[in-house]
Order: C-alpha cells, then structure tokens, then sequence
C-alpha cells in the first residue's frame, strides 16, 4: 500500500464513440487529472484518521475511483456552469441596455457613461464589502447595499414616469438620476442572472442523475484538507469559517439527497427516509460546534467522524449514518407543507369578514349594536390568527401580557369594584 496520490486511468487518445461529446466540447483533462490528483492527496490524512479497527487497505481502490468520478463529475459541471455564465452575462448586458434606453429613454452618450461609471463605482464597493462580510457592521453594510440597489429600480421606474407630485417630476430631470437608474437596473439585472444560472444548475443536476458520492465525497475531502493545525495546534480563523460553510453544504446534501432515493417509494417509506435524512444532517451541523469550541481531543475525534462518514459514502451504506435524535424543532417541514398551513390559517382568518361582507352585499344587515360588534369581533379573529402564523408562541407571549396587565395595580382595583374609575 502507498500513500502517494495516483491519478485515474484515463486513455487521452481512445477512440471516440457515437455516444461521446466532440472533441472540443469535452471538459479539459488537465484539469480533471489535478482535480482528481488533490482529492486523491488527502488519502494519507484519511487514512490516519480512520477508525483503528477499520482496515484502510481495501478502501484504496474505492477512495482512488470515487476522486476519479468526482474530478470527471466536477469538471463536467464547471464546464457546464461556465459556459452558462458566459450566455446569461451576455443575455443579462443586453436586457439591461435595452431598459436603459427604452424604459429609461437614456439617448445621449453623456447619460449612458454617467449610468456606466456610477453602476461601476456602486458594485465596486459593493463587491469590496463582500468580501469582508465575516465582519458583522460589513454585514449589514452589504444587506444596506442590496436592499438600496434593488430598490432603486422601482423607485427610478416611478419617477421617470411620474406626472405628479412635483418633487418626483422635478427629480426626474436631475444630472444624476441616470447613475441611479444604471445603479437600479444593474442590480435588477444581477438578480435575475442569479435566479436563471441556479435555475439551470439545479435541472442540470437533477437531469444528470448523479449519485450523493461525488458531491459529498468533494465536500468531505475539502474538509479534511482544511484540519491541518497551524504551530500553536489550532486551526486558523480562515480554516474555521470554511469548515463551518462545508459542513453546512454537507448537511444540505444529507437532508435533501437522500430523500430523492425514494420518490417511487410508498408514502411512508419517504417519510422514513427523510426522517433519517434530517437525524444524519442534523447530526452533522453538531459537528459545527466541536470547530467553534474545541477542547483537548476536538481535532483528532473530528477527522475521526469525517473519516467515518467519508466511509460510509465510498462503501454506499447509508444506513451506517450518523444519527441525532430529532425534536420536532428541529424536523423542518417541506416548503409545500408549510405553504399549506399558511394558506390554510389565512383562509380560516377571512372567514368571518368574508361572511360579513357576503351577507352585507345580499342586503342582510345585523342591528346597529350588533353590526359594529360583528365587525371588531371578526377585525379581531383575523388579526390573533394573522400574529399567530408570524409567531408561533403568539398565545404564550399573549398570556404573558394578560399577566402583566392584572399586576398593575389600578387595574385589579378597578376590576374588583367596576364604580371606581380614575380621575383624569
């Protein structure tokens, strides 16, 4: 057995078949070969790491297969997203344009450079900010920043076109409302770049039928790539961030790739499934805290579970998962599910305005001391059934202001003798 890392077969000069891509489409096979070299590379860490009564000799060749698959599998996708990004950066610079000079009616070259330089200058920072988001105040600058570009886009859309009042007309003719107008559009026009390449990358993958092995197997060897400590034994705060947001790609995976095994299952073999699907994803963002608080052992138990469940990905047996006792705060319903229910209480919450404006329309009408009583009543049942979907512990904190409420003294004063009222 050696630890040095082989690259996988591959004939550069076999023979093309009907079924291969052409030749200048294929995705370059220096690149698949590095790839698969640097996650080949990370066997001697994997090993070290394994479990003493696992024997790593009849891993190697699945480990050595499974970097071969991902480095084919990630270079295809590369291939495919780049080209992607190439055809929706074009086809996103092109609508722009055309907003600009047909929405916007910007027809002199001034106006169209001043809209280039300041949309330049925006993203500038705005990217700068980026990437110093691990900085809480960068943060919020950076959610400040896409909040005022988005909404730029509106708010120069309904200036430009405007008839009153005066101050939006007389913004309209303002030297620098072409910069906000290119600043709006460009941050429209990023969106919805953003939307059409995730669109298409996740048909791409659902389309491609690739196995959970790949994609999880070049998150874990990152992973373990990133637990080397530095001179003083710890890990570096970069090493960190990163662990934690593989960690979060490798519970994502867990909890909704497992579950796409049994779609043509019964309903209760899916929701078996994706019960186990949560416990092992749930299991693997506890992992998160042994980076964030280590001890002593923290490290070498760490590569010890990845190595665990690296094993478990290359040998197939799932059901060797990590598991985490679930609560029901922690099993997230499905999107669709909880769509749902809030389309279900919000119906239950408009049932006595509905009634009320049903009957009024037929010519039905309560007394005039039951009519304003009927509509505070229904107001009412709307709004605690409307706080109740926004927060589900709307009735404990409502009890605990009932409670509040019966602690002030004038109140319970009034209460037991209804005669007494303040003085004002």
């Amino acid at each position: 057995m050696t630890d040095e890392a082989v690259p996988p077969d591959v004939d550069p000069v076999a023979p093309a078949t009907a079924a291969d891509p052409p030749r200048d489409k294929r995705p370059c096979l220096a690149e698949m070969f590095g790839l698969a070299k640097q996650l080949d590379g990370t066997w001697p860490l994997f090993a070290r790491s394994l479990n003493p009564a696992t024997d790593p000799a009849h891993l190697r060749g699945r480990f050595r297969a499974a970097a071969a698959s991902t480095a084919r599998w990630s270079a295809r996708r590369s291939y495919f997203e780049g080209n992607l990004t190439l055809l929706a950066v074009l086809l996103v610079l092109a609508a722009a344009f055309t907003v600009l000079v047909a929405v916007f009616s910007i027809n002199s070259w001034q106006e169209f450079i001043l809209a280039v330089v300041g949309t330049a200058v925006f993203l500038t920072i705005a990217g700068w900010v980026e990437m110093r988001r691990h900085h809480p105040l960068f943060r919020f600058i950076d959610t400040l920043f896409g909040v005022v570009g988005l909404g730029l886009f509106p708010a120069t859309l309904y200036i430009r076109y405007a008839s009153g009042p005066a101050w939006a007309v007389d913004l309209a003719d303002r030297w620098w409302m072409p910069i906000l107008q290119g600043i709006g559009t460009a941050c429209a026009a990023l969106v919805l770049m953003w939307i059409l390449i995730n669109a298409a990358m996740w048909l791409w993958d659902r389309e491609s039928h690739i196995s959970l092995t790949e994609p999880l197997f070049e998150q874990l060897t990152a992973i373990l790539s990133r637990t080397e400590l530095d001179r003083r034994g710890h890990l570096p705060p970069k090493a960190r961030q990163e662990i934690h947001t593989l960690l979060a790609k490798v519970a994502f995976l867990l909890r909704a790739g497992i579950p796409t095994v049994a779609r043509s299952g019964t309903p209760l073999t899916r929701a078996v499934v994706r019960t186990r699907a949560i416990e092992a994803s749930q299991a693997v963002i506890d992992l998160q805290l042994w980076i964030a608080l280590p001890s002593m052992t923290t490290y070498d138990d760490f590569r010890r579970r990845i190595a665990d469940l690296t094993c478990i990905i290359l040998t197939g047996e799932y059901d060797r998962l990590p598991i985490r006792k679930t609560t029901p705060e922690a099993t997230r319903r499905t999107w669709h599910v909880r769509i749902m229910d809030a389309a279900r209480t919000l119906i239950i919450a408009l049932v006595p305005l509905a009634g009320l404006l049903i009957t009024d329309r037929l010519g039905f009408t309560l007394p005039s001391p039951l009519d304003g009583a009927a509509l505070i009543a229904a107001l009412a049942w709307a709004i605690v059934l409307f706080l109740s979907l926004l927060d589900p512990l709307f009735p404990a904190h409502l009890a605990a202001v009932r409670d509040l409420i019966t602690l002030v003294p004038f109140t319970r004063a009034t209460g037991n003798n209804p005669g007494n009222r303040p003085s004002l």
